[in-house]
C-alpha cells in the first residue's frame, strides 16, 4: 500500500510539474530564436501564457495569447497556437510549428510588411488560412490565399480588394503570384525556410505618363511589362 501511495504521490508530483511548466523555458528549449523570432516578454505556463512584443527579425508583430501542445513538446518539437491581442492591425491567429517541420499553419489574419515591398506603398498583406512548413530545406506544404494592403494608391496601378492570390510548394521555396482584376498587373514572390524572399511586380500599361512614373519607382522594361524587383529578409 505505501509503495502503491509513493507511486501515486511521483506521478502526481510529476503531472503538477508539466502542467506549471513554464513557457519561457519551453520557448528557450526551441529553435524559434534560431528561426528569427525574439519576445520582449514571456509569462504563464504552456497551457496559457502570453508574449509581448513578438518580433520577426525586426518587424514587431505584436502582443498575443498562446498554448503548446505538450505532446508535440515531449518529442522536442514546438506546436504553438497564438491569438493576437488588441493590435492596430487587428486579429491574427494560428499556429506556429519548430523542430522537425518548420513554418506556420492555418493563420488568418494581418502582417504589416514595413519595406519589403518598397519603393511600393504595400503597407501589409492579408493572409486567409495560410499554412507554410519547411522541413529539411524543402518547402513541405504551403496553401492559402493572401492579398496586398496599399498604404495609398499607386497612379496607373490597380490593385484592389480582390487582388489576391494562392501559395504553393517551389522546390526549396514557397511561391505567391497574385493578379489584379484587370489583368495589367501581377506580383509574384518566393520565401525560403531561412525567410529570404525575392519578389516581382509587374506592369503593363500603355500610358506614357504612368510609364514615366513607374521608371521613376525603379520599374524597368521586361517581357512582361515594366518591372521592379525586391528582395531581402523576412
Amino acid at each position: 500500500m505505501q509503495r502503491r501511495w509513493m507511486i501515486w504521490t511521483v506521478g502526481l508530483l510529476a503531472l503538477a510539474a508539466f502542467a506549471l511548466f513554464p513557457l519561457r523555458i519551453a520557448l528557450a528549449l526551441s529553435d524559434l530564436e534560431r528561426i528569427g523570432f525574439t519576445a520582449r516578454q514571456v509569462g504563464g505556463t504552456i497551457w496559457y501564457g502570453r508574449i509581448g512584443e513578438l518580433h520577426l527579425r525586426s518587424q514587431n508583430l505584436g502582443t498575443f495569447e498562446v498554448g503548446v501542445d505538450p505532446a508535440a513538446l515531449l518529442i522536442g518539437n514546438l506546436n504553438m497556437r497564438f491569438n493576437r491581442l488588441e493590435s492596430l492591425e487587428g486579429p491574427l491567429q494560428g499556429r506556429l510549428v519548430a523542430g522537425g517541420s518548420r513554418g506556420v499553419v492555418d493563420v488568418s489574419g494581418r502582417i504589416a510588411v514595413g519595406a519589403a515591398f518598397a519603393p511600393l506603398p504595400i503597407a501589409a498583406v492579408e493572409l486567409s488560412r495560410v499554412t507554410v512548413l519547411f522541413r529539411r530545406g524543402q518547402c513541405q506544404r504551403a496553401e492559402g490565399t493572401l492579398r496586398p494592403v496599399l498604404a495609398a494608391a499607386i497612379p496607373g496601378i490597380s490593385f484592389d480588394a480582390n487582388t489576391a492570390g494562392t501559395i504553393q510548394c517551389d522546390g526549396e521555396r514557397a511561391r505567391v503570384r497574385m493578379r489584379s482584376a484587370s489583368g495589367r498587373e501581377t506580383i509574384e514572390f518566393y520565401v525560403g525556410q531561412s525567410g529570404r524572399y525575392r519578389g516581382w511586380i509587374s506592369v503593363r500599361t500603355d500610358q506614357p505618363g504612368v510609364g514615366a512614373g513607374l521608371f521613376l519607382l525603379g520599374f524597368r522594361p521586361s517581357p512582361e511589362g515594366l518591372t521592379l524587383t525586391v528582395d531581402g529578409q523576412l
